[in-house]
């Protein structure tokens, strides 16, 4: 595939995730936040680096960092998106310790989840996928959450998962405990 044939399908892959995310967003009451979502994923170098990897069947930033052992495009990305968890870890060098992630960026973080799997998954996705997927990840160690933080995904998308009241209900369900147990 040509290079400028995969920059216009990441393109589309791009805004087809920003719109998933967009209504999930809606839904969850944080619309601006949806409609702020992801825009670095727009500049240069998560863009081009980003269309360089792009096959169509994986994660551009999975394959750059096959390639090169590190993606210059996902340090870009993490590093301007606090909805992302990766944000919010400190003290690398002594293995990683994960902070508190703010009300308005764990709502947005579970919305880019929702609508991750609406985008990448398509119809076999289900209100199921976004617990399935947070339950693998984490319990394989590739998602590192503060306690707080982590009970607060697991219930929201376990909720999610198992009745068929909206995001919005569900997170204003819990969004008390969340907001109260934070402390600055």
């Amino acid at each position: 595939m040509k290079y400028y044939q995969k920059l216009f399908k990441h393109f589309k892959l791009i805004c087809k995730h920003k719109w998933f995310v967009f209504l999930a967003s809606i839904e969850a009451g944080i619309p601006f936040r949806g409609f702020l979502h992801d825009f670095s994923k727009f500049s240069p170098i998560e863009l081009f680096n980003s269309a360089k990897y792009y096959t169509g069947n994986r994660s551009p930033i999975d394959n750059e960092k096959n390639e090169k052992g590190y993606s210059l495009a996902w340090l870009h990305h993490r590093g301007r998106n606090p909805h992302h968890w990766e944000y919010w870890i400190d003290n690398l060098s002594s293995g990683g310790e994960a902070l508190r992630i703010p009300y308005k960026y764990v709502v947005e973080m579970l919305c880019d989840w929702i609508g991750a799997g609406k985008a990448y998954v398509g119809k076999e996705w289900t209100r199921k996928q976004p617990f399935e997927f947070f339950i693998k990840k984490y319990n394989r160690g590739q998602i590192k959450l503060h306690l707080d933080t982590y009970s607060f995904c697991f219930v929201i998308l376990q909720d999610y998962a198992n009745n068929k009241k909206s995001l919005r209900y569900i997170i204003n369900k819990y969004k008390k405990t969340y907001k109260e147990l934070n402390i600055k």
